[in-house]
């Protein structure tokens, strides 16, 4: 039996165990190699209950008198913030927008394991408004019962239904509205403070006048499914649009003469932007050219994950449509590509790989960046004394060795 006050060295596989059935006072992962946004060092991390205590650098310092303490060896892996997903519709089969309360937790289950996804916000497409009411419902409910060691839910994602037609990619058409006062009050109104991102098309009949409304009520606009030009760009973030959803994908192409979206999304240092890096939605040179545009706090990297993420080659459902998963791509009956399938440690290695970027430059598009797009950024995000203990450990291969989630594991695997 442990003696208060004598440090117990475990190796990270074995930490699962221990530090779910012993109150431990705290824990430290040390002998790792600690990434923060932007740095990089060899040291590790104190946990106290569910908060960060400390980071520090080289060996970790002696425990405090009397106090039962954890050491958990990292074996020189990598130590850093817990990823943040802000745009993510579903995994292991179920999608957020049909999925029941239960369904749901089962997709975050997975980002968390197989991703080291520590906070999210699930992301909810075209339907009716009555139908995403519910689906907020369910996932509400699944946000009140959270606990530590589970990824947390900041709030909701409405990625339509008011986008343009003729950018609608895997939306369906039938359900896609102009962003009409009524509309949006009765979402705002429904939702209440889980709404925290609403995605719309800013060329749109009403949409400035929405734009305007959402800000005052604190949420986060986005520019998505779009074909607006660069003046009707600028007139909306005028207005208080902040962020754009997956750039490159399902918007106006860049033409040198009429810019249009693309051109303001990757140069209106405003804007954050999104980036999903698969390799498949965004060829190397796209992503290379994206993280050259945008200023370094300016970019998110998001999975845009569908249900299909995590199930072997099928097919599943994303909402009524359905979405056929071969050879690590999805895509609609009618062939065109659709979500992506990665979890967010696998966005990181691609970002690093074909932005030619170092891991310490991205790692903040998968971390800081998308909290403070949603306003979490002084709790989420980096690992900095008294931010919740939201911790990954990857290996050199960005495979995930263990997730804490406030400061209690979710996983672990053999290092």
């Amino acid at each position: 039996m442990q003696e208060k006050g004598e440090p117990k060295e475990i190796t990270l596989r074995e930490s699962t165990g221990i530090i779910t059935s012993n109150k431990l006072d705290c824990f430290t992962l040390h002998n790792g190699i600690v990434y923060n946004p932007w740095e990089r060092f060899y040291g590790g991390v104190i946990v106290r209950g569910n908060i960060i205590e400390q980071v520090f650098k080289g060996d970790p310092p002696p425990a405090k008198t009397g106090e039962r303490q954890l050491l958990i060896d990292c074996c020189e892996n990598r130590i850093m913030p817990g990823f943040v997903d802000i745009h993510v519709h579903g995994a292991s089969g179920f999608d957020f927008t049909i999925a029941s309360d239960l369904e749901s937790e089962k997709a975050i289950y997975h980002h968390g394991i197989s991703g080291g996804t520590t906070a999210l916000v699930p992301t909810m497409v075209s339907a009716p408004i009555e139908h995403l009411k519910q689906s907020a419902r369910n996932l509400s409910a699944v946000r009140k019962r959270q606990a530590p060691g589970t990824p947390e839910i900041l709030g909701l994602h409405l990625e339509g239904p008011f986008l343009n037609p003729w950018y609608k990619g895997a939306h369906s058409v039938k359900y896609l509205k102009n962003p009409e006062a009524g509309l949006i009050e009765d979402l705002v109104d429904s939702l209440g403070d889980n709404l925290k991102i609403l995605t719309l098309s800013p060329e749109l009949p009403h949409a400035l006048e929405a734009i305007s409304y959402l800000k005052n009520k604190t949420v986060t606009v986005a520019l998505g499914h779009s074909g607006a030009s660069v003046e009707e760009v600028e007139q909306a973030v005028a207005c208080g649009l902040q962020h754009v959803v997956h750039t490159f994908s399902a918007m106006r192409r860049f033409h040198h003469r009429s810019p249009g979206v693309l051109g303001a999304a990757l140069t209106d240092d405003r804007l954050s932007a999104e980036i999903i890096a698969d390799g498949v939605h965004t060829h190397p040179t796209a992503v290379n050219l994206f993280f050259r545009s945008k200023p370094r706090g300016k970019t998110v990297l998001v999975t845009d994950a569908l249900a299909v993420c995590g199930l072997p080659d099928g097919e599943c459902l994303l909402d009524d449509k359905k979405i056929i998963y071969r050879q690590g791509k999805a895509f609609l009956e009618n062939g065109n590509l659709a979500g992506s399938v990665i979890t967010m440690n696998r966005a990181l290695e691609g970002a690093v790989e074909m932005s030619g970027l170092n891991l310490e430059a991205v790692l903040p598009s998968a971390t800081i960046n998308p909290a403070r797009v949603i306003g979490a950024g002084k709790c989420k995000g980096s690992l900095e004394k008294g931010k919740d203990a939201d911790l990954v450990v990857l290996d050199d291969y960005y495979n995930v060795l263990a997730t804490f989630c406030r400061g209690i594991p979710l996983t672990y695997r053999a290092i």
